[in-house]
C-alpha cells in the first residue's frame, strides 16, 4: 500500500509539473506578444524604385501581435521578387505591401491598413508634432496627464504601450519627401483595439495625451510604471538644486607647510 501510495503521488507531482510548465509556456507567449511569424525585412538601405532582390531581403520572427495584414511574409517571397519600390526602405525596416509599387494601390485606403480586430482611433496633432517627423509604421506609447481640480493637483501616467502609426495628416505611406514630411503636424491615427480606444475616448475628456516615439526595434512592454505628481516635480527640482549648489561649492583644499 505504501508503494503504491509512493507511485500515485509521484504521479500526481509529475503532472503538476507538466500543467506548470504548460502554464508558464502559454504566459510567455502572451507576454511576449504570442507565437512568431517570419516576415521579409530590408537586409540594406533601399532606395525608391528600386527591385527587390533575395539579396535585399532577409527574415525576420515577429511576434504575432506585432504582425499587420500589410506586412509580407516570408512564405511570399517570390511574389515580391523583382517588384519595385513604392518608398525608399532602411536597414531592418519591415516590408509592407504598401512599400511596392505594383501593390501600392491596394493599401492607399485607410481602413484597409488596420488589421482584424483592431480599430483606428484619431487623435490631435497636438499630442504629438514631433517637429512634423512622426511617420506611417512608427510606434508610439500614449501618456495621459489629468486635469487639475480645485484641491487636488494633477497627474501623469503611461496610459498605453507600443502602439502602431497608421496615418499622419492624412499620409498613409513612409514618405521620402522631406518637405511633405516637415509639414505633417495634423492629425494621428493609431491602430488600437476597442478596450484601448474607448480608454483613449474616456482620457481625452478627462485630460491631456501625449505621445513619446519608440526606437523601430523596441517592442517591450515596462510593467508598474509609477504615476508622476506635483510633489515629484518637487523632488526632482530640490535634487537638482542641491546637485546645483554642490558642483559651485569651492573644493577645500589642504595648505601645506613649506
Amino acid at each position: 500500500m505504501k508503494k503504491v501510495g509512493i507511485i500515485t503521488a509521484l504521479v500526481a507531482a509529475a503532472g503538476s509539473v507538466g500543467l506548470l510548465h504548460v502554464y508558464l509556456q502559454r504566459l510567455e507567449a502572451e507576454i511576449s506578444g504570442g507565437p512568431k511569424i517570419a516576415v521579409l525585412v530590408a537586409a540594406e538601405d533601399i532606395a525608391l524604385g528600386t527591385a527587390l532582390t533575395e539579396k535585399s531581403l532577409v527574415v525576420r520572427d515577429v511576434p504575432q501581435a506585432y504582425v499587420e495584414q500589410r506586412h509580407v511574409r516570408s512564405s511570399e517571397l517570390k511574389k515580391v521578387l523583382g517588384a519595385r519600390t513604392a518608398c525608399g526602405l532602411k536597414v531592418n525596416e519591415s516590408l509592407l505591401w504598401s512599400d511596392l509599387a505594383q501593390f501600392a494601390d491596394h493599401s492607399r485606403v485607410l481602413s484597409g491598413l488596420i488589421q482584424n480586430g483592431m480599430r483606428g482611433f484619431a487623435l490631435d496633432g497636438k499630442s504629438a508634432t514631433f517637429d512634423g517627423l512622426l511617420r506611417p509604421g512608427d510606434r508610439v506609447d500614449v501618456v495621459f496627464t489629468s486635469a487639475e481640480k480645485e484641491g487636488a493637483s494633477g497627474s501623469t501616467v503611461t496610459l498605453l504601450q507600443n502602439l502602431m502609426v497608421l496615418s499622419v495628416s492624412g499620409e498613409i505611406t513612409r514618405s521620402e519627401d522631406s518637405s511633405k514630411v516637415s509639414a505633417a503636424r495634423g492629425s494621428v491615427t493609431l491602430s488600437a483595439t476597442v478596450e484601448q480606444a474607448q480608454l483613449l475616448t474616456q482620457a481625452e475628456k478627462r485630460g491631456r495625451l501625449t505621445l513619446t516615439l519608440r526606437n523601430a526595434e523596441d517592442i517591450a512592454l515596462l510593467e508598474s510604471v509609477p504615476e508622476t505628481t506635483d510633489k515629484d516635480l518637487v523632488n526632482a527640482k530640490d535634487r537638482l538644486d542641491w546637485h546645483d549648489r554642490k558642483s559651485t561649492m569651492p573644493k577645500e583644499t589642504i595648505e601645506h607647510v613649506r
